[in-house]
């Protein structure tokens, strides 16, 4: 049994949708989901020597064909065209900044055994000297954003199973706004009246650009990245929407009790698969609780209707038959 921080974090708010996603795919990405998909890829892929160009334009091709087919997992009305340009200028601009970063050379970690049975895959990087390197986007970075990384299972579920410290490095994107992302990675503002004086991020007194005219990167193809970038960091606000949090091991009988729970959950896990084998993934019961969070489940779909076969509602797709993912 191998398990990880995605399908642990599954297990427990759900065990229908745990034995959904171990046979199945949810054909359409959230907006968010992959572009932090996409990153998670590109950023390590920039400390290995790939060059900022190459990697932007990379990522944007990864999450607009995502975008395009299957497409995107969008409340009903939005402008998904409008939201997948907005995504994608934010992937060059963000990944851009990350060649500031000094991030050490990271690549992916190994499974760690925990026992003869059980193993743990952690889903942070690893650089060379062990220390984990998660990357995470926030629309504002906060004491509760800080609380929910360190309690959950990406978390602590990597640094207890492997024994090492990790980095967090979390990125403000802002809100959607009027089915925008208000965020300096995707918007500027200029004057109204003087469309001459360039472009702001910030004000010197911290007030906000009441009055000014909203500049959004991906509606100016001739606009450079390099120079959006540039500039934020000139006024200092690239380096305000990212925060770097260290994160200590546990003591050591912390660090073991975790690890027994996790054992304790891969049993419950392998008993759910051996039973679906003998019963359809219905006669599990709904957590009906998990069904509506911030982010509703994505497999409404199927547990909603009245399906045996997830495929017909052409929403869903077998593992074994479908197009290679984004991780």
């Amino acid at each position: 049994m191998i398990l990880d921080a995605a399908s642990l974090t599954v297990l427990q708010a759900c065990p229908r949708r745990f034995l959904l996603e171990s046979d199945w795919i949810a054909l359409r990405w959230r907006a968010k989901s992959l572009f932090d998909a996409c990153l998670r890829i590109h950023i390590p892929a920039i400390t290995n020597g790939t060059g900022a160009d190459r990697a932007a334009a990379d990522a944007k091709m990864r999450f607009l064909q995502a975008a395009a087919n299957p497409g995107l997992d969008l409340p009903y009305g939005s402008d998904s065209y409008k939201i997948a340009k907005d995504y994608a200028v934010m992937l060059d601009t963000v990944l851009r900044a990350a060649t500031k970063w000094n991030l050490p050379k990271l690549k992916d970690s190994p499974a760690v055994r925990l026992n003869s049975a059980v193993e743990w895959q952690p889903l942070a990087g690893v650089d060379d000297k062990g220390e984990l390197h998660r990357f995470v986007t926030v629309d504002r970075w906060t004491e509760e954003d800080l609380a929910r990384e360190l309690h959950g299972w990406y978390v602590f579920g990597d640094v207890a199973a492997t024994g090492k410290p990790m980095m967090i490095h979390a990125v403000e994107i802002g809100q959607m706004r009027g089915g925008r992302r208000a965020s300096a990675w995707a918007r500027g503002w200029k004057h109204p009246t003087m469309p001459n004086l360039k472009m702001h991020f910030a004000r010197k007194d911290g007030s906000t650009f009441k009055g000014w005219t909203p500049v959004y990167l991906a509606d100016h193809a001739d606009m450079d990245p390099e120079e959006w970038v540039e500039l934020m960091h000139r006024e200092g606000v690239a380096q305000g929407l990212v925060r770097h949090v260290g994160v200590e091991v546990p003591a050591d009988g912390v660090q073991q009790d975790t690890i027994r729970q996790i054992m304790q959950e891969a049993a419950r896990a392998g008993v759910l698969i051996s039973e679906r084998r003998s019963a359809s993934w219905r006669a599990t019961p709904m957590s009906r609780g998990a069904c509506d969070g911030f982010v509703p489940c994505p497999w409404q779909g199927a547990c909603h209707a009245e399906v045996t076969d997830p495929a017909t509602t052409g929403l869903y797709q077998l593992k074994s038959k479908s197009m290679l993912r984004v991780a």
